[in-house]
């Protein structure tokens, strides 16, 4: 079995403390490499989290009988997360080692169980998976699409609340669900605003909302614990506190923040076609970060605005 020491210096395992550490390693499996050996290929189940230790592995698809390399993977570098999510997917590309390495493996479902027993461990792994590939953009057709809308959207405007509407709408098309929410934290009120309510049959009366926040368990979690949260219909039918106005069976949240300040959170629920997945995830984290930078452009533009006013009205010139 692993020590800490052997997987603690892994970017992905950043943030764990030692008896975590201890966890993750015992469901860690090392394998000696050679050059040109197949590690996954289109068809096979995604079972396996795979992190490069040494070496280099290749991405590549088939286009028309055709190879093409997608990328390369060097130490440090990972392939294969979704398998942390849901690890009854089928693999879409092939990966090859172009030189002799070590590549580590952790199975999808000693993940998820080791999830089950500790939620903090998989929280912090998914964490740092997203800052990763937030700053990579792998796995990108549909993202890449999504950020532009919205980053071109939140940059037009300066009142990033008049406009909550459209970007909530393209949100939905590319991850294909129902309804979304746009939610703003008042904690010295202790209370939670939504602004903006999409695809509900009753959109005004879900924005109207008058909630609290240390006790919704939902919105309230991911204030309080600074984490994204998924709900499966599993969990929503075992769990009558899930039964809120702006939930269905299947819901994402991300919170929305600048520095240490959580401002706000996006919520989607109804997702067509299945549940919501890591992928999911990584693009509302980049989204939210672009609607977090516009309201802090928005917040600066509103100050600099009521100082002039200030200054106009009050000070009278010497």
């Amino acid at each position: 079995m692993l020590e800490t020491k052997d997987i603690k210096n892994i970017s992905v395992f950043r943030g764990l403390k030692e008896e975590e550490l201890e966890e993750v390693a015992k469901i860690c499996q090392v394998e000696e490499t050679k050059k040109g050996q197949k590690i996954f290929k289109s068809g096979d189940s995604r079972k396996d989290f795979v992190i490069v230790l040494k070496g280099k592995l290749r991405i590549s698809r088939k286009i028309k009988e055709e190879e093409e390399t997608i990328a390369y993977m060097d130490s440090g570098n990972f392939a294969v997360e979704s398998s942390l999510v849901d690890p009854k997917l089928k693999h879409t590309h092939y990966g090859e080692m172009v030189e002799e390495g070590r590549i580590l493996k952790i199975n999808g479902k000693d993940f998820l169980n080791l999830g089950k027993k500790n939620q903090n461990i998989i929280n912090q792994i998914y964490g740092n998976i997203i800052k990763n590939i937030t700053e990579r953009l792998h796995h990108a057709n549909n993202k890449l699409v999504t950020v532009y809308s919205t980053g071109k959207i939140a940059s037009t405007y300066a009142n990033i609340y008049n406009i909550l509407n459209l970007m909530l709408e393209t949100i939905l098309t590319v991850i294909r669900a129902n309804k979304a929410i746009f939610a703003l934290y008042k904690p010295l009120q202790n209370k939670i605003v939504i602004q903006e309510a999409i695809g509900y049959s009753n959109n005004q009366k879900i924005k109207n909302l008058d909630i609290n926040l240390n006790s919704d368990p939902f919105l309230g979690k991911i204030h309080q614990t600074g984490q994204d949260f998924f709900i499966n219909p599993e969990d929503y039918k075992a769990d009558k506190k899930y039964n809120l106005p702006y939930l269905t069976e299947t819901a994402i949240g991300v919170k929305i923040q600048t520095g240490k300040n959580i401002l706000g959170a996006i919520v989607l629920t109804d997702k067509r076609g299945g549940h919501f997945n890591f992928n999911n995830q990584i693009l509302l984290n980049i989204i939210s970060r672009q609607i977090a930078s516009a309201i802090k452009e928005a917040e600066k533009t509103e100050e600099k605005s009521m100082h002039e006013e200030l200054g106009r009205k009050y000070i009278k010139p010497i």
